[in-house]
């Protein structure tokens, strides 16, 4: 009597669930206001390709691609963009960085207040603080001192032994600033602390897993899903490039551990579709777990979405946002290079979530959402959730 009692409360969960994500789906399909904001922000901000992915629960209520993987020209009609191909995320990609640096402490091979230089092969040392390491965390959270103003990708930049300028890498103060150079060294933390490339790392401990697929190496992907990085320069389409070369130095057996990272661009590099991407969400908006799997635990999540730095509304590669959704704190991460705009935003209270990958972006957006997030995911809210879900 038992279970079937609670065979018939689980299929009625299962047709609830199922009737909301219909009808939402529906909604979204025959909704015309939906459709005319995208196709608004689409063009107005000249975008070549995008790719929407909402989330509720642990379901995709609705996507959507538009737009070309490769533009159209003279001698060819293009190749229209599809849900599955790959784009390169920008600034979203530390938080795949965020998440292995947290595996890798559940699993004993680092701590968050360890030393960073331990890991990566050199001292690292602010000038101004010589005495005090600068830690895991710190590169984390942004509070580590570093700048961006010599070099975001290259770690001889910051390295002494290689630069006499090294210097120029530290700031003043070890106040939040938000800073590229202090993910492409927890990279090196990532590869020092378990002596494999990191593509590896992160494959192994995240990507599996959840059953996606995507990465840092270009050179390992199917360069035939690549969304082109198209941006515009005085009138001209060009192609952002250097986060998609395909270097034969990065093939398997030729990488070099800590070496090679200068040409992985891992603050920004992460390749990887909107649907799969939205997975990787939907593990973090539920905590560390998707389908049964555990990637993260439930307190290493809530680390990373903690705010460590007041108004800088910053945790451990997680943004804070409280202007987007009326009364609620969503988390997330956006990113931003010339071509190249994309978020990845979240509630876990209410288990919804946005993911929106762009190329060819012609906006002012730098770092924080723009011109295309905002209103995106204020009507995505509003069309898809708000009704659907009384959120």
């Amino acid at each position: 009597m038992k279970r079937t009692i609670k065979a018939t409360f689980a299929l009625l969960a299962v047709v609830i669930s199922l009737t909301i994500w219909a009808s939402v789906n529906s909604y979204a399909r025959n909704d015309a206001g939906l459709e005319e904001e995208i196709e608004r922000v689409f063009k107005e901000r000249k975008i070549t390709a995008m790719s929407i992915a909402v989330v509720s629960d642990d379901s995709i209520i609705y996507s959507k691609s538009m737009g070309y993987r490769v533009l159209p020209d003279g001698t060819n009609p293009g190749i229209p963009v599809k849900d599955d191909d790959l784009y390169c995320l920008a600034s979203v990609s530390k938080t795949f960085i965020a998440t292995a640096i947290m595996r890798l402490m559940q699993d004993k091979k680092l701590k968050l207040n360890d030393d960073a230089a331990k890991y990566i092969g050199f001292q690292l040392r602010n000038p101004k603080f010589p005495s005090t390491p600068i830690t895991i965390k710190q590169l984390l959270t942004h509070t580590s001192g570093i700048n961006d103003s010599y070099s975001w990708w290259c770690m001889d930049s910051i390295n002494p032994g290689k630069t006499p300028n090294y210097f120029r890498c530290y700031s003043d103060t070890r106040d939040y600033k938000y800073c590229n150079l202090n993910y492409t060294l927890l990279s090196a933390v990532i590869e020092g602390a378990t002596g494999r490339p990191l593509d590896t790392v992160v494959d192994s401990l995240i990507l599996k897993p959840l059953d996606i697929k995507g990465g840092f190496n270009t050179i390992l992907l199917d360069e035939n899903r690549i969304v082109t990085p198209y941006y515009h320069e005085k009138g001209k389409t060009k192609i952002n490039d250097y986060v998609i070369k395909r270097y034969n130095v990065l093939l398997p057996g030729k990488y070099k551990l800590l070496n090679s990272l200068n040409i992985v661009y891992s603050p920004a590099g992460m390749k990887i579709s909107a649907p799969d991407l939205a997975r990787f969400m939907m593990m973090h908006m539920n905590y560390g777990t998707l389908d049964g799997k555990r990637v993260l635990s439930s307190r290493s999540e809530r680390e990373m979405q903690r705010n460590y730095v007041g108004d800088g509304n910053y945790g451990l590669s997680f943004r804070q946002y409280t202007d987007l959704v009326p009364g609620k704190t969503l988390h997330g991460q956006t990113g931003g290079i010339p071509g190249v705009k994309t978020c990845m935003i979240f509630d876990p209270t209410t288990r919804t979530g946005y993911v929106i990958v762009t190329a060819g972006a012609d906006s002012d957006y730098i770092d924080g959402y723009g011109d295309i997030h905002k209103p995106l995911i204020k009507s995505l809210h509003k069309h898809l959730l708000e009704n659907a879900k009384g959120n």
